[in-house]
């Protein structure tokens, strides 16, 4: 199994207002971006999930993931473990004192990875299970002209859509 990737988020303002210096996001990629970058597909982890774990339970060929299909992105969240951590973060966001962190700082984060690090503007899924399922219903409302439809946790009561926007 791969390595994570780690995207350096520099100094990242938070929805509460603290800074998180030197923010980091970790994830890993399955498949190939195309030339029009139109294939992506984001599957953000859930709460104690890692982007490995998620790559063997969700990605292989002939599953809704497939990589020879498309480029799954499956980004790690803060206080993951992988990304910046209550036990990876310097002082004075070191364990304990670690900030409190938003699904929105998550997503946030998550559109800068795509944009900045692929140069993708355009998802053709996002989908998560668990926490991975409260984001994809964030970037379902927070970037509506980004995001395709978005695919939740089996047993959620509200209805997936499947509205695409451009």
């Amino acid at each position: 199994m791969a390595a994570c990737e780690v995207f350096e988020l520099g100094d990242f303002s938070l929805q509460k207002g603290t800074v998180l210096p030197d923010a980091k996001i970790a994830y890993l990629t399955a498949g190939h971006l195309n030339a029009d970058k139109d294939n992506a597909v984001l599957f953000p982890t859930w709460g104690s999930g890692s982007p490995e774990e998620a790559v063997a339970l969700m990605t292989g060929p002939g599953r809704a993931l497939d990589p020879a299909k498309y480029f799954v992105v499956i980004p790690n969240h803060f206080g993951g473990g992988f990304s910046t951590s209550p036990s990876n973060c310097a002082p004075p966001f070191e364990k304990g004192r670690f900030p409190r962190v938003t699904t929105y700082d998550n997503v946030i984060a998550q559109h800068r990875l795509l944009g900045e690090a692929f140069g993708i503007s355009r998802l053709r899924l996002v989908a998560g299970w668990s926490m991975g399922a409260l984001a994809a219903y964030h970037w379902r409302f927070s970037f509506r002209t980004w995001s395709a439809p978005s695919c939740r946790s089996p047993g959620q009561r509200a209805p997936v859509s499947s509205t695409r926007y451009s």
